[in-house]
């Protein structure tokens, strides 16, 4: 063992893409093993030749390492397991034996794609990064880089807006909503932004009117209020038109509409 403390352990991870599941699988495992005081993980990705591949295995041998591969070419897996087993190295393949056992239980053929787990994750993290965008800029809380969003989603209180920008945020659009008041008007940067896709949403007044009454009980507040008056819907209404038009607004009713309904309008509308 050359010295070597029963303590010192060394890992080389090999993978054909970054090599991110290895890694983690490998850190999970490590937990078990508290005592163990010096710990050495060395990351090879993007291995896609033999030479390079061998270059690694000669440097494991001499280092006494366990190779830990994720590779998806069977080809080279092989190639390391005889290697591995003919010059004493500790050899172990997260791929091959799991997807040969899936590919069995479902007579499905695997896809044998470098990167794929990478892919998963950049989605992942896509929706995560315009949840999190949408959130901020939820209800009018930010103006600034509009130009970021996806969509700019536009209209009077309950028409939607939050609900809808949360839906479309978990497929990853970032989305901003803008609540539509004429007593706080859309400041005059908006306007002057470039790009932006906008969709304003609308409802009739008796409509809008309906859901917030109804709004107003769940708050334990008086029935009558400037909120849930036709009169002022109407003229909430009528501001929110004239915003449509200044922003170019691609208009959606969605009065009755369920959210899948309007986020399939503008999915479609982005898509375009």
């Amino acid at each position: 063992m050359g010295g070597r403390r029963l303590e010192d352990l060394k890992i080389y991870v090999i993978s054909d893409s970054i090599g991110e599941t290895a890694q983690r699988m490998i850190q999970a495992t490590l937990t078990q093993f508290p005592k163990i005081e010096m710990i050495e993980i060395k990351k090879f990705s993007f291995i896609h030749d033999k030479e390079s591949f061998t270059n690694i295995l000669n440097m494991a041998k001499k280092n006494n390492a366990i190779i830990v591969t994720t590779l998806v070419d069977e080809e080279m897996n092989e190639f390391g397991k005889i290697f591995a087993e003919r010059e004493g190295i500790s050899y172990i393949d997260y791929m091959t034996s799991l997807i040969h056992v899936i590919q069995h239980h479902t007579g499905m053929e695997p896809l044998m794609e470098r990167g794929a787990f990478r892919k998963l994750d950049e989605k992942y993290f896509k929706r995560i990064e315009a949840m999190e965008y949408s959130v901020k800029y939820d209800d009018g809380k930010n103006f600034t880089n509009l130009q970021e969003a996806d969509a700019v989603i536009v209209g009077v209180s309950r028409t939607s807006k939050t609900p809808l920008s949360m839906y479309l945020a978990n497929k990853g659009y970032k989305i901003a909503n803008i609540p539509l008041v004429p007593e706080s008007p859309v400041p005059e940067e908006v306007y002057r932004q470039k790009g932006l896709r906008v969709f304003g949403l609308t409802a009739s007044p008796d409509y809008i009117a309906n859901i917030r009454t109804e709004r107003v009980k769940v708050l334990g507040l008086r029935q009558a209020s400037s909120y849930n008056n036709l009169k002022r819907i109407k003229e909430e209404l009528s501001y929110a038109e004239e915003v449509f038009q200044r922003l170019n607004a691609t208009v959606i009713n969605t009065e009755y509409k369920s959210i899948e309904e309007s986020a399939f309008y503008i999915e479609k509308y982005l898509g375009k």
